[in-house]
Formats: C-alpha cells, structure tokens, sequence
C-alpha cells in the first residue's frame, strides 16, 4: 500500500512544510508501504522541478530508513523528464513513477523510445502511470516495455486492462502491476495486481492497508466488508478537478492540507457534505 502524498500550500503558494511532514508521519503511523510524491494525487503536473525536489527532501527527512520511496514525474519531454528523474535519484529516491508524454501524445514505438531513454540515462526502476488519456499504454505495449531492463512495473487505472495485464504477465516475476482503480481494489487484487499506489490509501491508509492485510490472509469476507465502506468515498472525489478534492477528504479528517493549487477550485458545499457523509460511513470521522 503506497500513498501518494498531497502537496499542502501556504497563502502564498509555496510548500507548507510543516503540514507535509505531519500528513507523512498520519500516514507512517498507520502502516503504509512505500511512498509516492509528484503524482496525479500530489500535482504533480503544476509543481516546478525545485518544489517536486522539496517534497521528496522531506519525504526523505520523514520516512522510517527502510522504507521505499516512489518519485512520480508528470512531464512532457524526454528532456525534461530526465532533468527531474536525475534530481530524484541524488536525493535517494528507490524508484521512478513516469507518466507517459500527453499533451501530443505519442506512438507505441515513440513510448519505447521516451523510456528506454529514461532508463539508459537515469539508471532506477521505472513504473509506468498509465494515466494518460491521449497516451495509453495498452497491455501487449507493457510487455514490449518490460523488454528495458529499468522498466519494472504499471500503475494501472483500468481495471480491464489491469486484468489482461496481470494475465499477460503471468509467471513473468519482474512485471509488478499496481492498481489505481480506487474503486475496485478488491477486485484488482483478485485479478493480480500486487498491491496499489492510489489516492484511496492517502484518505483511508488504515482501512485499505486491513483490506489489503485480510485479502492477503484469505479473509475475503472483512476485504469485501471494507470495499463496500471505501467506494462511498471514492466516488465524491472522482471528478475533476479531483487533488482539490482529495485534500477536502483529508482536512474534514483534521488533517489540515488546505486546497488544491489554482485553479483547482474547492469542493461546492453540496459536494463536502457529500464527503462528511462518506467518511462517517467508513468510521473515518
């Protein structure tokens, strides 16, 4: 169970360091895996390299020594990812989380190309974010990427694909494919997926490290018990602009991370009562 880590901001725009250091000790306390910054939950599109650089400094700072640090890069060059990557590397991150390019988009041997670059010059385990709407890697795309020796893994957020993926790579020990189907968890770890890097750990770590504890364990009837409690919470975040409201889940926690970056506007209040009741539901509040 890997959290992405939200990236909460002062009035004047900057890194609140103090609130990011106490949402990475929330999350520790309650025993997560690993940890992710610069993603999709983390805005990591509107960071600059010094601020995705920050986060994970302090991520560093925060994190028990053992465990393992995912640096996500969200960028839209070759160039530019690299840059990125090779600060992450310096700072002592274990493992890359790379979007796909997405403003054009790019062509399967293209996509070949952009990692096999990353991996030649950068030299850390790659997991693929197969995010990407204008980009996407489908599963016969991941097993030619698993042929660049730095290309481990996929986070994945289709739950179809995800199943083809853990099929297609079946007795393949190198493939990791991590799910993002916040909604389907459960289900994606009966389908394969060995574990999740999403959004819903980040708003539920402890309930979704008991689900993933129980499943691993052949409980099925406490994983389903918790799945049913999850998804309420899932779906009051799932619309765009959805950092904004990720960040609303976990202030209404007393876990004061405030807004998302601007533009990325705050929840309406028809949509932060729908919240408060999702998270009561779960026993979150």
């Amino acid at each position: 169970m890997i959290p992405p880590v939200v990236v909460p901001f002062t009035e004047k725009d900057t890194i609140d360091e103090k609130a990011l250091r106490e949402d990475i000790s929330y999350l520790v306390e309650r025993g997560i895996h690993g940890i992710s910054s610069g993603g999709s939950t983390g805005e990591g599109a509107v960071l600059s390299d010094a601020e995705l650089r920050r986060c994970l400094e302090i991520i560093m700072e925060e994190k028990p020594h053992d465990m393992p640090v995912v640096a996500g890069i969200i960028r839209n060059s070759t160039a530019d990812v690299i840059r990125a990557a090779l600060d992450a590397k310096a700072i002592g991150v274990d493992a890359l989380l790379v979007t796909p390019v997405f403003y054009y988009g790019c062509t399967p041997e293209g996509n070949y190309e952009f990692f096999k670059e990353i991996a030649r010059r950068v030299q850390l385990p790659i997991i693929i974010y197969n995010v990407v709407a204008t980009n996407v890697i489908t599963p016969e795309d991941f097993v030619k990427l698993l042929e660049i020796d730095e290309v481990v893994g996929i986070k994945q957020v289709d739950p179809v694909k995800l199943a083809e993926m853990c099929a297609l790579c079946a007795g393949n020990a190198k493939a990791k494919v991590y799910s993002a189907c916040d909604q389907m968890l459960y289900a994606t770890y009966v389908s394969g997926a060995i574990g999740a890097i999403s959004a819903l750990i980040t708003i539920a770590p402890e309930l979704c490290v008991k689900q993933w504890n129980a499943f691993k364990s052949g409980d099925q009837r406490t994983a389903m018990e918790i799945q049913l409690r999850l998804v309420p919470i899932v779906r009051t975040y799932l619309l765009k602009p959805f950092p904004g409201k990720v960040k609303e889940l976990l202030n209404l926690q007393h876990r004061r991370v405030g807004s998302g970056r601007h533009p990325n506007v705050v929840p309406t209040p028809e949509e932060r009562e729908a919240m408060k009741e999702a998270l009561r539901n779960a026993g979150l509040v």
